[in-house]
C-alpha cells in the first residue's frame, strides 16, 4: 500500500479549534507508525504553533516553518510551493500541512493538491457556523475543479466522555460532501498534560492517546490506503 506523496491538510476559517495541536499530534502518530515513510511536516501559520509544539528534538523528516497570513507575501508563497510540490512529489515522504485561521488566501492552490483537509470543529454554534462556512466554500470549489480529492474530514474537539450524541454535527453538516472523523477530548487539556511536548508518548494512558491513535488509523485506513477514492470512484460508475 502506497502511503508517500501524499499531503494532508489541517484548516478552518476559525482559530482556536485544535488545528496546530492536531497537527503536532498526528505528525508524531504518522512518524511513529510508518517508518519507512519520511514524514514532514510544514507550518504555514504565521504563529508557528505546531512547530513550536512538535520541537526540534521530535525527529522527522522535515519541518519547516513557512508563515501565510492574510498579508500576501509573495516570497514565502514561492517558497512553500516550491517546498511543496517537492513534497508531494516523493512517494516515500507523507506531509501534514498546518495552516493560520481567518481562510486560506493564497494557498488554496496547494489544499486542492492535497488527499484530505482535517477541519477541528467544537459543538459550540460559534465554531460550528463558520466551520459550515468554510466546509461550503471548499466543497464548491472542489467541485468546480471536479475533484475527488481533497476529502473533507469533519474532526469533533472538545468532546466530554458523557456526550454520546452528534446530532448536531450531523444535522449541521446534512448532505454536504464531508466525511466525519472519530471526536477527540479537549486539546487545550492535553496540551497542557503533553509540557514540553513528548508526542504520543508523552500523553499513554489517557483517553485522548486512544482517541488520537484511532483518529490516525481511520485516516490511514480510508485516506491514504486510497479507500475513500475507490468509494466515490464506484458512485460515479453507479450514476
Amino acid at each position: 500500500m502506497q502511503m508517500g506523496g501524499q499531503a494532508i491538510f489541517l484548516a478552518n476559517i476559525k482559530g482556536g479549534v485544535g488545528k496546530s495541536t492536531l497537527t503536532a499530534f498526528l505528525t508524531d502518530y504518522f512518524k511513529s507508525t510508518f517508518s519507512d515513510l519520511k514524514v514532514s511536516l510544514l507550518d504555514t501559520d504565521p504563529q508557528g504553533s505546531a512547530i513550536e509544539l512538535l520541537g526540534a528534538s521530535n525527529a522527522v523528516s522535515l519541518a519547516r516553518h513557512i508563515p501565510i497570513g492574510d498579508r500576501y507575501d509573495g516570497v514565502n508563497a514561492v517558497t512553500l510551493d516550491g517546498v511543496y510540490r517537492r513534497l508531494i512529489s516523493d512517494n516515500s515522504t507523507l506531509t501534514v500541512v498546518d495552516t493560520a485561521g481567518g481562510g486560506l488566501g493564497n494557498i488554496w492552490q496547494l489544499v486542492m493538491l492535497s488527499q484530505c483537509v482535517l477541519v477541528p470543529t467544537s459543538l459550540s454554534w460559534a465554531d460550528l457556523r463558520p466551520t459550515i462556512d468554510f466546509i461550503t466554500d471548499l466543497s464548491e470549489r472542489k467541485e468546480s475543479a471536479g475533484l475527488v480529492a481533497p476529502h473533507i474530514i469533519l474532526v469533533p474537539n472538545r468532546i466530554s466522555p458523557q456526550q454520546r450524541n452528534l446530532k448536531m454535527l450531523t444535522d449541521a453538516i446534512g448532505d454536504m460532501d464531508v466525511i466525519l472523523a472519530p471526536p477527540i477530548s479537549d486539546l487545550s487539556i492535553v496540551r497542557a498534560q503533553a509540557a514540553g511536548f513528548t508526542g504520543l508518548d508523552g500523553v499513554k494512558g489517557t483517553r485522548f492517546h486512544d482517541e488520537l491513535t484511532r483518529l490516525g488509523k481511520f485516516i490511514t485506513d480510508y485516506v491514504l490506503s486510497g479507500k475513500l477514492d475507490s468509494i466515490y470512484a464506484d458512485e460515479e460508475e453507479d450514476d
